[in-house]
């Protein structure tokens, strides 16, 4: 503002009023910029406060009580399930140790957090006590069903660390109840529950759709990994609850199987299942089921009749998830087409 010498002296004190009020405003703006700068930096959200300080809890799990002195910064979720269920959780910093099969995109959905955390291990059959300790982790989460991993989870067990094992993921309920124990666990009880209602709401919608369905007979064949060639899959694996809940008897019934074991054309014929469900553990390849899709008898088949084949990966069918939800659904509109 330019003042000339003729200027009154009203319009000398209305300009220095304005200046001083200029001068207020801007600093009252810095001081709330400085205070929003320092919190930022230095503040903890309430959530997390408030999951800090809901520690020590103690879990019951499968009857037995795990005490968690603190909330878990360094988890090792030591076989794929947890890893998978672990990272819907939390994020891959707090991750000390995964599964090396997270990174596989045909058996895990959380291949890209997995990528970023650093040490991996190979679970099931060969499952090292000794790599697990030296990740340091503060919480360790495992799934124990092969000898290897109880052989492990004995040893785990005596080294102080918090550890939840977990003994089935093999239905959707157990699914449902073992998220919301490793939220409970990792202090991430709130996006447990939501996912969990998620799952409800879905399951709750696909029932309802099939009501009064007529029940084909379904047979789940797979392989157990690479080059093991074709196996009937069995009452305690996942599958079996979304054959059945998605309206359908599962062929294995039939043939008296109670546990996953090898596959014959044989049996296959034996069953003669409506439709068949073959899984994949390499995205778009189907190798190990040449053994039986290649003989004579296969053709015979009332799946392959009436092209009621269909192929799925291992993580939607075979590995046990919070979107095994949406496979249900999708096996049941192949099943039932006329209901949805």
């Amino acid at each position: 503002m330019h003042l000339s010498s003729r200027t009154p002296k009203k319009q000398y004190k209305m300009c220095a009023m304005l200046l001083a009020a200029a001068v207020w405003i801007a600093g009252c703006g810095n001081e709330k910029q400085t205070a929003a700068d320092s919190g930022s930096e230095n503040s903890v959200p309430a959530s997390s406060q408030n999951n800090a300080a809901s520690y020590p809890k103690t879990i019951s799990v499968a009857g037995k009580d795990v005490t968690i002195p603190k909330k878990p910064e360094k988890i090792a979720a030591i076989s794929l399930d947890s890893a998978d269920a672990a990272l819907e959780l939390v994020d891959p910093e707090r991750m000390a140790l995964v599964s090396t099969s997270i990174t596989n995109s045909s058996l895990a959905y959380r291949t890209a957090e997995g990528e970023k955390v650093k040490n991996k291990i190979a679970g099931a059959t060969s499952l090292d006590p000794e790599q697990v300790l030296s990740s340091n982790a503060d919480l360790l989460i495992m799934t124990k069903l092969h000898d290897k991993e109880k052989e492990a989870n004995a040893i785990l067990e005596q080294s102080g660390i918090p550890i939840i094992t977990l003994e089935s993921w093999s239905t959707l309920e157990s699914v449902m109840n073992n998220i919301m124990v490793i939220g409970q666990a990792v202090g991430e009880e709130a996006k447990a529950e939501s996912i969990v209602a998620d799952m409800q709401t879905k399951l709750e919608k696909t029932t309802k759709a099939i009501e009064g369905a007529s029940r084909p007979s379904v047979l789940v064949v797979s392989p157990l990994g690479p080059g093991t060639g074709p196996y009937l899959i069995g009452s305690s694996n996942i599958s079996y609850d979304l054959v059945r809940l998605a309206g359908a008897e599962h062929a294995a019934e039939n043939l008296g199987l109670k546990r996953t074991t090898k596959a014959s054309i044989e049996q296959i014929i034996k069953a003669d299942p409506e439709y068949i469900l073959l899984v994949e553990w390499q995205a778009g390849k189907t190798d190990d089921m040449n053994e039986i899709m290649q003989t004579p008898g296969w053709s015979t088949l009332k799946a392959v009749k009436n092209n009621h084949v269909l192929s799925m990966p291992a993580k939607k069918l075979l590995n046990p998830n919070r979107y095994n939800v949406d496979t249900l659904e999708e096996i049941a509109k192949w099943l039932h087409p006329d209901k949805f």
